[in-house]
């Protein structure tokens, strides 16, 4: 189990996270909220262990491989969208099939550049799904999805977790995650 104890975190003296408890058990499925600002994303990267936490300590992460999705899709650029989920998948057959339940059959081999901002966040869901680890940590996947699409996506998603511990920060999306433990940063 990852636990958050007593977790705070400011930037230039300004406190994006404070006194934060919080456990997140094997298997379970998370959609993180907030406003704008409040340190979702600042969250996710403690997570991670991209951050440290200026207070508080953050047990249970040892040895688990996390799979994220950044806010930036961070994809190399003059690669197919098969050369970009195989950097995490050798096998050819499941890195197609995954791509093609997100994007039509002739967008994966072009060069993600030439792709939309949309097709673009798929394939890194998919390069995150299809990666071996433990926890998929995905910040805002569906950014720049239509609705259908967004559906497409969430069901693709369910279906290749495979059980992994699933955290999510998405914004107007709650239709979608239903079922999810919530975690509000308003509160």
């Amino acid at each position: 189990m990852i636990a958050f104890h007593g977790v705070s975190k400011s930037f230039d003296g300004k406190a994006v996270l404070h006194g934060l408890h919080w456990r997140i058990a094997p298997g379970e499925r998370w959609q993180v909220r907030g406003a704008s600002g409040i340190g979702k994303t600042t969250l996710l990267r403690l997570l991670m262990g991209l951050e440290t936490p200026d207070t508080g300590c953050i047990t249970g992460r040892e040895g688990l491989q996390f799979l994220p999705v950044f806010q930036e899709d961070r994809l190399v650029e003059h690669w197919s969208a098969v050369g970009n989920v195989s950097l995490v998948c050798a096998d050819a057959v499941r890195v197609r099939t995954l791509l093609c339940a997100l994007l039509s059959e002739d967008a994966i081999d072009q060069p993600v550049r030439t792709l939309s901002g949309g097709m673009r966040r798929r394939v890194a869901l998919a390069r995150a799904l299809a990666a071996e680890g433990d926890v998929l940590v995905l910040d805002e996947p569906f950014a720049g999805l239509d609705e259908q699409t967004q559906r497409q996506a969430t069901a693709v998603m369910e279906q290749y977790r495979a059980g992994r511990t699933l955290v999510v920060v998405s914004h107007g999306t709650d239709d979608l995650l239903r079922g999810f433990q919530i975690l509000d940063l308003n509160e």
